[in-house]
């Protein structure tokens, strides 16, 4: 019997998902995202759980109006558009993807990566013109060889590094905030090597991909100053997140001839106005934050959140409850 109420704000990232959701539990759907029209159904309707995907968002006056709400669940990995700490004053789980994306975000950066550095737009676009000439005009560039910078060292930056490590010989430097054991194992396993130096990423690489999350801490970290001491014929993607970067620097970075390409997957405000400055610029590769939503990551990440929620409600205990930590410490006080 269906006796969880579960409120879903905009569509998930394959049907699956939602199929799983209905067999689970009764479920209000939003396909559109009014903060006032779910605050007002939340006051009016017992809701046990919500899942939602950005742009939605769940803000403090949405919270206030959670009175039955046990359990909240975005779409992905990320938590950027879920007050967390506002949630967790009021008790609530806050759930998160498992990283069963991993793959796929690291094969779009590498993606990127590829099409910046042999780009691959520009030529489709001579070509279709008819400008068959246009590969007299200029090289494409190999990564064979070259030095590849990681910011941070995830599931999803493990991936990349072992891939371009392996596959394209290219010498894989890591910046990671500290440098532990268990840490220098895995980067010693990978033949990658690691640093605490942020600085020295930027300044030795050929190529840098960012994998960090947004926080407080990360918010525009990387501006001018990295910019200005990266080699000019480097390149630079982003897969993580828009914030992280101060998108302004990069433009200014890019116009400058500071750096030679950028691939960006994400923006700070999402979806980004139709004048952003990166759309008139040639020497960037925009895609929709597609990153992590392959099919197959699609399919198997829908399902497990659905069901995931579900057993949030119920009371189980996962890893996948972001503030399961800080829950547990409010309840011992």
């Amino acid at each position: 019997m269906k006796t969880k109420h579960i409120v879903q704000i905009l569509p998930m990232y394959h049907t699956d998902g939602e199929d799983t959701l209905k067999k689970l539990a009764h479920v209000t759907k939003f396909d559109t995202f009014d903060e006032q029209i779910v605050i007002d159904f939340l006051d009016n309707n017992k809701v046990d759980g919500i899942i939602l995907r950005a742009p939605a968002k769940i803000t403090p006056a949405i919270l206030d109006g959670c009175h039955h709400v046990k359990a909240i669940s975005g779409a992905g990995v990320g938590l950027d558009n879920i007050d967390v700490a506002y949630a967790t004053k009021r008790g609530i789980r806050i759930l998160h993807a498992p990283k069963t994306n991993s793959q796929a975000t690291a094969e779009h950066a590498i993606s990127l990566l590829l099409a910046t550095m042999k780009d691959i737009p520009l030529f489709h676009k001579e070509t279709q013109m008819g400008n068959f000439g246009s590969r007299d005009e200029k090289y494409t560039r190999e990564l064979h060889n070259k030095k590849l910078g990681l910011i941070g060292f995830g599931s999803i930056a493990q991936k990349v590094a072992k891939i371009m490590k392996y596959g394209f010989n290219m010498n894989v430097l890591v910046y990671v905030r500290t440098i532990d054991e268990p840490r220098k194992k895995l980067a010693d396993s990978l033949g990658v090597e690691l640093t605490t130096s942020i600085e020295q990423v930027f300044h030795e690489s050929d190529a840098i991909s960012l994998h960090i999350p947004l926080t407080d801490d990360t918010k525009e970290l990387i501006d001018r100053t990295y910019f200005d001491i990266m080699k000019p014929s480097a390149v630079f993607i982003n897969t993580a997140r828009g914030g992280i970067i101060n998108e302004e620097d990069l433009v200014a970075a890019l116009k400058s001839g500071k750096i030679f390409r950028a691939g960006i997957d994400v923006f700070t405000i999402e979806p980004p106005p139709s004048d952003h400055p990166f759309f008139d610029l040639e020497e960037v590769i925009v895609t929709p934050h597609i990153g992590g939503i392959s099919l197959e990551a699609a399919k198997a990440t829908s399902v497990i959140i659905a069901e995931n929620l579900v057993k949030a409600i119920n009371g189980e205990q996962l890893m996948t409850i972001a503030n399961r930590e800080q829950l547990v410490a409010k309840e011992r006080t």
